[in-house]
């Protein structure tokens, strides 16, 4: 038997004020999710410098999910042959830390710059690149890179800063 009186379930039911308490929440369900739009409240502008402080260059950076974090870590995974044999799936070997930064920091660069800077025709083609990702590896030093891998993961959520309330977690 189906209790009906507690279907509704939205967090409003003592609402006084329904419609204006959804559309508020809708309001902050869309902000929350605008991350990866790329706005200018939502991204973070990095410049890229000679050693002796001179610009070359900068791009935006925004947060990503954490699927596109995953899609980084796999497309940077080598696949190997299962060592139980052929017909049984192959296996995740060992991670490429250089390609999972590039990853990173490519599906982190806001589209408009994306192009500008990673897909570049002129670098391209100098270094013989086909994968954008690449241009990364070239443009970037390693201790650059490692900044900027530092910055999207913080711009992701992962700055160390409890989302929950210590006490709101222990209640629930």
């Amino acid at each position: 038997m189906v209790n009906k009186e507690n279907t509704n379930v939205t967090g409003l039911e003592s609402s006084t004020n329904f419609e204006q308490d959804e559309k508020s929440i809708v309001k902050a369900l869309l902000e929350a999710a605008d991350y990866k739009t790329g706005n200018e409240d939502n991204t973070k502008k990095i410049f890229v410098k000679k050693q002796s402080g001179e610009p070359l260059f900068s791009f935006r950076i925004r947060g990503l999910s954490q699927s596109e974090i995953q899609a980084a870590a796999k497309k940077a995974t080598k696949q190997i042959s299962n060592p139980a044999g052929p017909k049984y799936p192959k296996i995740s070997g060992e991670r490429s830390t250089t390609e999972y930064h590039n990853n990173l920091i490519y599906t982190a660069t806001v589209d408009e710059d994306k192009q500008r800077i990673w897909g570049n025709n002129d670098i391209k083609q100098k270094f013989n690149i086909f994968d954008e990702a690449d241009c990364v590896d070239i443009l970037l030093n390693a201790g650059t890179k490692s900044k900027i891998v530092e910055e999207v993961l913080k711009l992701s959520g992962f700055d160390g800063e409890d989302v929950v309330d210590e006490e709101d977690y222990i209640k629930n």
